[in-house]
Protein backbone atom coordinates (compact mmCIF):
# COMPACT_ATOMS: atom_id res chain seq x y z
CA UNK A 1 0.00 0.00 0.00
CA UNK A 2 1.55 3.24 -0.93
CA UNK A 3 1.95 5.84 2.21
CA UNK A 4 2.25 8.80 0.19
CA UNK A 5 -1.37 8.70 -0.19
CA UNK A 6 -3.54 11.72 1.56
CA UNK A 7 -7.08 11.54 2.52
CA UNK A 8 -9.21 13.57 -0.08
CA UNK A 9 -10.58 15.57 2.83
CA UNK A 10 -6.85 16.43 3.99
CA UNK A 11 -6.23 17.63 0.19
CA UNK A 12 -9.27 19.54 -0.92
CA UNK A 13 -9.68 21.53 2.33
CA UNK A 14 -6.47 23.62 2.30
CA UNK A 15 -7.21 24.10 -1.50
CA UNK A 16 -10.54 25.16 -0.85
CA UNK A 17 -9.37 27.52 2.39
CA UNK A 18 -6.34 29.08 0.00
CA UNK A 19 -9.08 29.77 -2.78
CA UNK A 20 -11.55 31.54 -0.25
CA UNK A 21 -8.71 33.62 0.85
CA UNK A 22 -6.79 34.40 -1.82
CA UNK A 23 -10.80 35.67 -3.11
CA UNK A 24 -11.29 37.82 -0.59
CA UNK A 25 -7.60 39.20 -0.52
CA UNK A 26 -9.00 40.22 -4.30
CA UNK A 27 -11.99 41.68 -3.44
CA UNK A 28 -10.44 43.42 -0.70
CA UNK A 29 -7.20 44.60 -2.84
CA UNK A 30 -10.06 46.34 -5.42
CA UNK A 31 -12.28 47.97 -2.37
CA UNK A 32 -9.02 49.74 -1.32
CA UNK A 33 -8.21 50.79 -5.21
CA UNK A 34 -11.49 52.31 -5.09
CA UNK A 35 -11.39 53.81 -2.22
CA UNK A 36 -7.77 55.31 -2.60
CA UNK A 37 -8.53 56.56 -6.59
CA UNK A 38 -12.35 58.48 -4.79
CA UNK A 39 -9.92 59.86 -2.30
CA UNK A 40 -7.82 61.57 -5.57
CA UNK A 41 -10.75 62.31 -7.40
CA UNK A 42 -13.24 63.26 -4.49
CA UNK A 43 -16.40 61.13 -6.37
CA UNK A 44 -16.74 57.23 -5.01
CA UNK A 45 -18.84 57.00 -8.52
CA UNK A 46 -15.85 57.95 -10.93
CA UNK A 47 -13.64 55.75 -9.08
CA UNK A 48 -15.41 52.72 -9.41
CA UNK A 49 -16.28 53.52 -13.37
CA UNK A 50 -12.32 54.44 -13.23
CA UNK A 51 -11.31 50.58 -11.65
CA UNK A 52 -14.55 48.59 -13.71
CA UNK A 53 -13.11 50.28 -17.14
CA UNK A 54 -9.64 48.42 -16.12
CA UNK A 55 -10.63 45.75 -15.17
CA UNK A 56 -13.21 45.45 -18.25
CA UNK A 57 -10.09 46.40 -20.42
CA UNK A 58 -8.07 43.67 -18.21
CA UNK A 59 -10.96 41.05 -19.29
CA UNK A 60 -11.04 42.02 -23.30
CA UNK A 61 -7.03 41.81 -23.54
CA UNK A 62 -7.57 38.05 -22.00
CA UNK A 63 -10.00 37.04 -24.23
CA UNK A 64 -8.41 38.50 -27.36
CA UNK A 65 -4.72 37.14 -26.41
CA UNK A 66 -6.36 33.31 -25.17
CA UNK A 67 -9.50 33.05 -24.30
CA UNK A 68 -10.47 32.99 -28.56
CA UNK A 69 -7.96 30.53 -29.30
CA UNK A 70 -9.44 28.83 -26.56
CA UNK A 71 -12.66 28.85 -27.51
CA UNK A 72 -12.09 27.62 -31.00
CA UNK A 73 -10.18 24.55 -30.51
CA UNK A 74 -13.57 23.70 -27.88
CA UNK A 75 -15.91 24.62 -30.89
CA UNK A 76 -13.31 22.72 -33.51
CA UNK A 77 -13.49 19.56 -30.49
CA UNK A 78 -16.91 19.77 -30.13
CA UNK A 79 -17.93 19.59 -34.08
CA UNK A 80 -15.88 16.57 -34.54
CA UNK A 81 -17.99 14.73 -31.22
CA UNK A 82 -20.86 15.60 -33.33
CA UNK A 83 -19.49 14.45 -36.43
CA UNK A 84 -18.60 11.10 -34.86
CA UNK A 85 -22.09 10.77 -32.76
CA UNK A 86 -23.75 11.78 -36.45
CA UNK A 87 -21.96 9.44 -38.00
CA UNK A 88 -22.54 6.42 -34.96
CA UNK A 89 -26.41 7.31 -35.20
CA UNK A 90 -26.44 6.55 -38.95
CA UNK A 91 -24.73 3.53 -38.48
CA UNK A 92 -26.92 2.73 -35.73
CA UNK A 93 -29.87 3.26 -37.92
CA UNK A 94 -28.49 0.99 -41.26
CA UNK A 95 -27.87 -1.60 -38.84
CA UNK A 96 -30.91 -1.38 -37.26
CA UNK A 97 -33.14 -1.53 -40.57
CA UNK A 98 -31.39 -4.29 -41.92
CA UNK A 99 -31.69 -6.62 -38.74
CA UNK A 100 -35.61 -5.80 -38.51
CA UNK A 101 -35.82 -6.50 -42.35
CA UNK A 102 -33.77 -9.63 -41.53
CA UNK A 103 -35.84 -10.34 -38.59
CA UNK A 104 -38.95 -9.56 -40.47
CA UNK A 105 -37.98 -12.33 -43.01
CA UNK A 106 -36.70 -15.29 -40.52
CA UNK A 107 -40.19 -14.69 -38.98
CA UNK A 108 -42.15 -14.50 -42.18
CA UNK A 109 -40.89 -17.70 -43.74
Amino acid sequence: MDDNKLPVGSVLAPLLYFTITTIMAIILLVTALVMWIAEMTGSATLSTLIVGAGFVFVAWLIYVLSIRRCIAYIRERLDTVYDVAFSIRNGYKVASRFFSSFLGEILHK
